[in-house]
């Protein structure tokens, strides 16, 4: 009875170093040369998601749009349109302005600056502006409209407002353009990020066991072991 229960463990024992042997060898394993062509790579996700958001999720899902590449992609088309929208209708307005100040306001308007604009919008006249500047004793300001080409003066009230109003929207316009580009850079920023998080996941190792009845009432049952790294 002894000897018959050393026969039973030796078996068992050497089931289990097949057992563990077969792992070994599924483990050790190579991947084949396609299935590595398959793997993304977070940096290469990463890059092609600054060149165009979805992109590297497109990468890291071997092709397919499906999901957030689709979404970043679209978000980027939105962004790019509002952006050029903008800065459409930005130009738009300060056409519309800079001829207002010319045939209303008398204004000589070539090679001048922000702040130039900026002062027809405040005061009605070159005189208006002088006389600002002699109230606040700001006395390093009084040249500024000593000569014909800083000198102007609105028709009515109702250039004035509406040179005002136009200038205006042409400044909100233009502080939304700097939001569209802003979004458009962390539009690709997290993107990025996320195509990088997709790529390790789809690069990490696949391990599934499955366990299969025995052959017979004697034999252990059957361990079946996939890795795909």
């Amino acid at each position: 009875m002894v000897v018959d229960m050393k026969t039973r463990l030796s078996a068992r024992f050497r089931r289990l170093v097949l057992t563990l042997a077969l792992l070994t060898v599924v483990v050790a394993s190579p991947v084949s040369a396609q299935e590595a062509r398959k793997r993304a790579t977070p940096g290469k996700a990463f890059a092609a998601s600054l060149l165009l958001p979805g992109l590297g999720h497109r990468y890291a899902q071997e092709g397919s749009w499906r999901g957030r590449a689709t979404l970043f992609a679209a978000a980027d088309i939105g962004l790019w349109m509002g952006l050029f929208g903008a800065n459409w209708q930005q130009q738009q307005r300060v056409q519309s302005y800079e001829t207002l100040a010319v045939t209303h306001a008398n204004a000589l308007i070539d090679g001048k600056d922000r702040a130039f604009y900026l002062n027809l919008a405040t005061y009605p006249s070159s005189d208006a502006y002088l006389e600002a500047q002699l109230r606040n004793r700001a006395w390093n300001r009084l040249d500024y409209v000593s000569t014909r080409d800083f000198q102007w003066e609105w028709a009515s009230e109702a250039d004035f407002q509406d040179y005002r109003s136009l200038r205006n929207d042409a400044e909100t316009l233009g502080r939304r353009r700097s939001i569209y580009a802003a979004l458009l850079l962390a539009n690709r920023l997290f993107a990025g990020i996320s195509a990088v998080v997709q790529a390790g996941k789809a690069n990490a190792p696949d391990l599934s066991i499955a366990l299969s009845p025995p052959a017979d009432a004697k034999s252990p049952p059957g361990v079946h072991v996939t890795l795909k790294l």
